[in-house]
């Protein structure tokens, strides 16, 4: 595909490297010469000075050309006007990023087809809603979901002696719809057999029925206290905002800290059941006077990586059960995992995962990316004629280092077995290392004629 990615920032440079490692002709636009200048040191694509909303650009670009333009710069009325240009010029497809939830309805972080724009993203509300699904887990470090929601994955670190350490996973009772589909052990990816068992300092995969996947965590980590939980939020901004307004629905006991004391006053106006306070979210004495040691979860989400970082260690120390903490620059993220951040948070990641559904639909639906690129769960919608539905499971050849973890068809969310037969049109998830992904894609690929 000829893609236009639009604003060079984190979101820009990440999604375009994402597409260029798929081989898309990928261009690059950028109105400041020292950014651009930096994104053409890390990529492979074309790049061009100018203001992406400027029809003399588009043009230059060879707009009528695009299959695909995107445009994330950290303003929204520019993206939205750069779509829509971009579509009177000829692109066929355009996606649009907004910072919050003017332009959205609802919490889902994106919107199809609004103003004539294929595709609205907002990272912060994808960001907002990846907070909200590792509150209600407290013991996962990532929840994705598949097939409309009606499949989730859960990665659960092995802390401690849990019930499920030393038994062959044959001999594993897990919960009726969820699977142990893959073990993370030594920084590396492993697709288990049923002789396998999980280890100590083991990271855990699971995925079943969104409706059933909590029932496993027991086995695999310490049992949810109570359904209602106390969580300290750092940081007002558009994110602290929507995961306070989303957390208080559920009823749990939401306290925010903002240093801007307007913005506490307007958050404080429409945050009903969230205690507002105005302070320094590094402050020990104030983590103190919350009483931070008896609370369930604290996010930190400020603008600052700083910030987030200290604040999470702070309450870390003070002894919360577990920290959730905003990662703007990509870099650090693996300082606060090591550091002792459970669940560091990347909205960039989230904003370049739904692009790539959206570039890969009809094929790949979408593919989530696993320890950084060391395993992969894809999610494929079954074409007709594909060879994965000629035999059951047990006579299909997949190959080492792969399972199919669940599909979900008319009849439901099935874990498979192997005298399982999977249908077309059925959403299926595979769980894979990127060496043996291209010999799982043959499997569900149309046959010509």
């Amino acid at each position: 595909m000829n893609i236009i990615v639009i604003g060079m920032g984190e979101v820009g440079i990440h999604i375009a490297q994402m597409l260029s490692k798929e081989e898309h002709a990928v261009k690059i636009v950028d109105e400041n010469p020292q950014v651009l200048e930096r994104a053409s040191s890390e990529l492979d694509a074309m790049s061009m000075l100018g203001q992406g909303a400027a029809p003399s650009t588009l043009k230059k670009l060879g707009v009528e050309r695009c299959d695909l333009l995107i445009a994330v710069t950290d303003n929204d009325e520019i993206n939205m006007l750069a779509c829509h240009l971009g579509k009177e010029l000829g692109a066929r497809r355009t996606i649009a990023r907004v910072s919050g939830s003017e332009y959205l309805d609802g919490s889902a972080g994106f919107y199809y087809n609004l103003l004539g724009i294929d595709l609205v993203l907002s990272p912060q509300i994808l960001a907002a809603s990846e907070i909200v699904k590792l509150v209600r887990s407290l013991d996962a470090v990532l929840v994705e979901n598949f097939a409309d929601n009606r499949i989730e994955m859960m990665q659960i670190p092995i802390k401690g002696k849990v019930p499920a350490i030393g038994i062959p996973l044959k001999d594993l009772e897990t919960p009726p719809g969820v699977l142990l589909a893959a073990i993370l052990r030594d920084d590396e990816i492993v697709i288990p057999g049923g002789e396998d068992s999980v280890q100590e300092a083991d990271e855990v995969f699971l995925i079943g029925r969104t409706d059933h996947i909590d029932r496993a965590e027991s086995l695999f980590g310490s049992k949810p206290k109570t359904q209602f939980r106390k969580v300290v939020i750092a940081g007002g901004g558009e994110i602290g905002f929507s995961v306070a307004r989303q957390l208080e629905q559920r009823g749990h006991e939401v306290y925010l800290i903002e240093q801007n004391r307007e913005r506490c006053e307007m958050l404080a106006s429409v945050l009903g059941n969230t205690e507002v306070i105005n302070g320094d979210c590094t402050s020990l004495s104030l983590l103190q006077e919350l009483k931070v040691n008896n609370a369930d979860v604290f996010v930190s989400v400020a603008r600052r990586d700083e910030i987030n970082l200290m604040s999470a260690l702070l309450a870390k120390e003070l002894g919360v059960r577990k920290t959730i903490a905003l990662v703007h620059r990509p870099d650090y993220t693996v300082i606060y995992e090591h550091l002792g951040v459970d669940a560091p948070i990347s909205p960039r990641a989230f904003a370049a995962s739904q692009v790539l559904k959206y570039v890969r639909a009809g094929k790949v639906v979408s593919v989530s990316v696993l320890e950084e690129g060391k395993g992969e769960a894809l999610e494929i919608v079954v074409p007709e004629g594909a060879p994965i539905t000629e035999k059951t499971l047990l006579e299909v050849e997949i190959p080492r280092g792969a399972v199919i973890g669940a599909l979900a068809g008319p009849q439901g969310v099935v874990i498979p077995t192997g005298e399982t037969r999977i249908e077309p049109g059925s959403t299926v998830i595979v769980f894979t290392t990127p060496a043996v992904r291209p010999q799982v894609e043959k499997l569900f690929k149309r046959k010509r004629g």
